[in-house]
């Protein structure tokens, strides 16, 4: 069955409640590499401690609209072997609490044809409390390998911002979780055995690990880690991450309350994402 464009955007998405603790929170935060580094323990102290202090990541919101692939169902036409995840972002409209219950809707904003190149899904998800007040909108952005030549709509042309042709403005290293049992490790079990050491092993990250990663650096660096002056975040995957390795975050300010950022893995040199940006309450 090939990819039916009216079959996609109408595709029935049941709205569900997804409940978590404050446990779920520091777990989350954990699985973003929190707690890792020594040297960011007191910066990391306030979204995994348990204390009246507790305080939830704004990507959470991103683990707690995980779970459901829906794209494997044969309605959808989706040869979702052939998937990539391209993009995502949120933006924030109330505080997401430390815990509680949120409710998830979410629906396919459009479906592009890229000919040869496969097609891209844009897919919109939004988490609300339960009395219907949004919190957190979610945009990811997938491509389709194999669903090319559907005869859609082409790619729209708009690209991102450019980042500056100087040097960033802010600089850090962040470690990335460790171990195999790490919360976002990638379900299939894919192992990149360390080139210097024969004993050693490093398993690749969900996108969803690597956003929340990113987010925390970006975080300290725009918001002084302060999650409540956080306005929206994106980012645009260019490679993988994998567990016990140091990412580099270079961060642009371009304007007031809007910086741009880019992050790669130190020790392979390799691009991880690009054309990330973040907004925020600049005050």
């Amino acid at each position: 069955m090939s990819l039916d464009y009216q079959t996609l955007m109408n595709w029935p998405f049941a709205a569900s409640t997804r409940t978590y603790s404050r446990a779920d929170s520091i777990r989350f935060a954990k699985g973003f590499g929190a707690g890792v580094d020594p040297s960011w323990r007191e910066i990391d102290s306030r979204f995994i401690d348990d204390n009246p202090a507790l305080t939830g990541l704004p990507m959470s919101a991103v683990a707690l609209a995980d779970g459901e692939f829906w794209q494997q169902d044969p309605r959808s036409g989706i040869v979702w072997q052939q998937m990539v995840h391209a993009q995502e972002s949120l933006r924030v409209h109330r505080p997401l609490p430390v815990e509680g219950s949120v409710v998830l809707t979410q629906k396919i904003k459009d479906v592009f044809d890229r000919g040869d190149k496969g097609a891209l899904m844009v897919q919109e998800q939004l988490l609300s409390d339960e009395q219907g007040h949004p919190l957190v909108s979610i945009e990811v952005t997938t491509v389709l390998r194999g669903n090319g030549g559907f005869g859609g709509q082409p790619q729209p042309s708009k690209r991102p911002e450019a980042i500056p042709d100087r040097r960033p403005d802010c600089t850090l290293e962040i470690r990335t979780p460790e171990g195999a049992d790490t919360l976002f490790r990638l379900s299939a079990d894919i192992a990149v055995a360390a080139q210097a050491q024969a004993d050693t092993q490093q398993y690749m990250l969900r996108g969803l690990g690597c956003f929340g990663l990113a987010g925390r650096g970006a975080l300290l660096m725009a918001c002084d880690n302060e999650p409540d002056r956080l306005r929206a975040i994106g980012v645009r995957y260019a490679g993988p991450m994998l567990t016990s390795e140091t990412m580099s975050i270079d961060l642009w300010h371009v304007r007031p309350g809007f910086a741009l950022f880019k992050m790669h893995a130190c020790e392979r040199d390799a691009p991880v994402l690009s054309h990330g940006f973040i907004e925020f309450d600049p005050t």
